[in-house]
Order: C-alpha cells, then structure tokens, then sequence
C-alpha cells in the first residue's frame, strides 16, 4: 500500500474553502502542473455529493496515470473521498499497470482557519505485474515522496488562490 498525507492552514472559513474545492474542472486542474486533463462526467458538476464521478489525468513522479473515480462519504464543508481506479504507464516503456486509488479530504475549523488536509492511498494489485510494477517505482523514484509533494503542490495552491481571493 502507497500512502501519503499532506495538511495545510488557510486563513478563511470552511464554507469558504468547500466553495472552492467543488471547482473540479478549473481550480483542480490548475492546482498542480502535473494535471493534464480534469472532467466531471455527470451534470450538474457540482455540488459536491456522493456518486459524483470524475476523471483525471496526471504524472506522479515517473509514471502518468488516468483515474476514474466517485466521490463517497461527502458532508458538506467538513469532508469528501474518493476512490477508483487509475491506469498508469511509465514511459517510455509499454509498461501499463491498474491501481486502486482513493483519497480523503478533511476540512476542520480552527479559529477562523481551515486545516485542509488530503490523505491519499494506492493499492498495487498482489499479482506478478503488481509486483513488478511496485519494484519500477522504487527504482525510478520514491513514489511516497512523489505522492506527498504532488498531494502537497495542490493543497498550497488552494491555499494561495483562496487566501487571494478573502483579501479582495
């Protein structure tokens, strides 16, 4: 199992913060530069509720994914998680692997503060590829690090575009 968890504070309140991270196919897909595509596949696309299905995009460290996952456990301006399925490649090898992949975000009030914080999980199937798979990413790059900076890059920029937007 692959886990990382990243936490910062931000200086407005929950309902503040909430209203942003339902901004999946803008702030999301701006929140890190390793994003490369986000899209929620049902209408409406917000709010936020359990079942929302999106998809995503992205690199972490070596290795570029495409998750496809629903959101569940969802209490408005306290928490959401998410969970499914990510397809990744290493490239430039035909090295394709299947993960299971989920998250949970918490949002907990502090004295006018919120303290994000997004733990997020992998499961690398128990099969010979899995196998391999997990022994490419320890020789490529330690993905827990690569986890916990990408987790952290996006959390910071919800962070400075919230705090941005509570000053004007």
């Amino acid at each position: 199992m692959i886990e990382a968890s990243a936490t910062v504070m931000i200086d407005a309140s929950s309902a503040t913060v909430w209203s942003h991270l339902e901004e999946f196919e803008t702030l999301w897909e701006h929140s890190n530069p390793d994003h490369d595509g986000t899209w929620v596949v049902m209408d409406p696309k917000k709010p936020l509720r359990d079942g929302l299905r999106f998809y995503q995009r992205e690199w972490v460290g070596p290795v570029k994914g495409m998750i496809k996952a629903d959101l569940r456990d969802v209490v408005d301006e306290r928490r959401f998680s998410w969970i499914g399925t990510c397809t990744y490649t290493l490239p430039p090898l035909p090295f394709v692997f299947t993960v299971e992949e989920g998250g949970t975000m918490l949002l907990e009030p502090r004295d006018g503060q919120t303290r994000l914080s997004h733990r997020v999980w992998a499961r690398v199937p128990p099969t010979v590829l899995g196998k391999a798979a997990e022994r490419v990413l320890a020789v490529f790059g330690d993905i827990e690090r690569e986890a916990y900076e990408h987790t952290l890059v996006e959390l910071e920029y919800f962070k400075d575009v919230i705090e941005k937007d509570t000053v004007n």
